[in-house]
């Protein structure tokens, strides 16, 4: 049994606020009986400043396993300069093998633009790492390759899903696909395995395409706990309470 804990979207800008929300989100990882891996699926930032870098690579836990893949409001240059300073392998994919698991972090971030696309560098990194892996696997990345059923969110998602699901499809020891980027919790499947998506740290996504702001950032932030049993993948969604932050 191996246990994920994954967060994302928690969008640091330098402020208290988020900064603060993060944290307890963080707090509740660290409560958890048993956490074998952390992994952020992207939007780390919200403008991909170095400052907001320290904050989040400061708040994390140490001595945790960990992937972070970047979102669309992360930057390269400064997301690799960041991981370098805090003692990282300076690359925008990332592997951890933990327990019985692989966990492989694909970059679908394209640099000032919304939507995503696993580029040449990415699926490249994912073959290698799936041709390696004698265990169930687990691609993340932070755009999903699904419509949403939000007509702002579904114009930004994975230009590339096709790519996706030739990998999947191509080796066997895919069980899953995890991602963020729509601040909601996310269950369906693609190319035949669960695809499930965390909650929103920064904000959620609020019900109804035609909803304006899109997003509520006074509902509380939440993350998603991956429970995963050979190749099953049982997963809870667990939201704070007020009193938490």
């Amino acid at each position: 049994m191996t246990v994920i804990a994954h967060l994302s979207d928690p969008h640091l800008d330098g402020s208290e606020q988020r900064l603060r929300r993060f944290q307890a989100v963080l707090a509740q990882v660290t409560d958890l009986p048993e956490v074998d891996g952390l992994l952020l699926s992207g939007d780390l930032t919200d403008h991909g400043e170095a400052a907001e870098y320290e904050q989040l690579f400061t708040a994390l836990p140490r001595g945790l396993p960990a992937v972070a893949v970047p979102g669309n409001h992360d930057l390269t240059a400064p997301f690799l300069a960041a991981l370098k300073k805090h003692d990282h392998p300076a690359a925008l994919n990332a592997t951890i093998d933990v327990g019985g698991l692989r966990l492989i972090g694909l970059d679908s971030h394209i640099d000032q633009d919304d939507a995503g696309e696993l580029g040449l560098a990415a699926l490249e990194y994912a073959r290698e790492q799936l041709t390696g892996a004698n265990r169930s696997v687990v691609l993340a990345l932070h755009h999903p390759p699904v419509p949403v059923g939000h007509h702002v969110m579904d114009q930004f998602g994975l230009n590339n899903g096709d790519a996706l699901a030739e990998l999947v499809r191509t080796h066997e020891n895919v069980i899953g696909i995890f991602t963020g980027h729509v601040h909601t919790a996310l269950a369906t499947t693609y190319a035949g395995v669960p695809l499930i998506g965390a909650p929103g740290i920064v904000s959620t996504m609020r019900l109804g395409s035609k909803t304006d702001p899109i997003a509520d950032s006074d509902a509380m932030p939440g993350l998603a706990v991956h429970t995963i049993t050979g190749t099953t993948i049982s997963t809870v969604f667990h939201y704070l309470s007020p009193s938490a932050l």
